[in-house]
């Protein structure tokens, strides 16, 4: 599976966005709204295609960098974090219950660290 990962990723998502789209047909949207989703996914799957066969094919090509990871595992809940705080004027101070907590979160994971080698 792991082999094959990037394939169904993108198979994943474009099945997603054709449930998306059956959604739209329950709303019952106007026919131009589907020849808009269904053209934007088509250009993005038919470009998530094409950069999948580029990289089975030149795979001689492969480096692999190693990067300082300390902390890295805050990046997602500070960046989730920050968009809610962005959020709140819109939807409401409660959205601060959650944002807040993630912060604190990224904080204690940029702080020490998220591998088990660093220690």
């Amino acid at each position: 599976m792991k082999r094959h990962l990037p394939a169904v990723l993108v198979a994943g998502w474009g099945v997603l966005n054709g449930l998306l789209l059956v959604v739209l047909a329950v709303y019952r949207e106007n026919s131009m709204t589907y020849w808009l989703w269904g053209g934007v996914v088509l250009v993005v799957e038919l470009a998530a295609l094409a950069v999948l066969v580029s990289s089975r094919a030149g795979t001689d090509q492969h480096v692999r960098y190693r990067v300082r990871d300390r902390g890295a595992g805050g990046v997602l809940p500070a960046a989730i974090g920050l968009l809610l705080v962005a959020l709140c004027p819109v939807y409401g101070l409660w959205l601060l219950v959650v944002a807040v907590p993630l912060l604190m979160l990224s904080v204690a994971l940029a702080v020490h660290g998220t591998t088990a080698r660093e220690r």
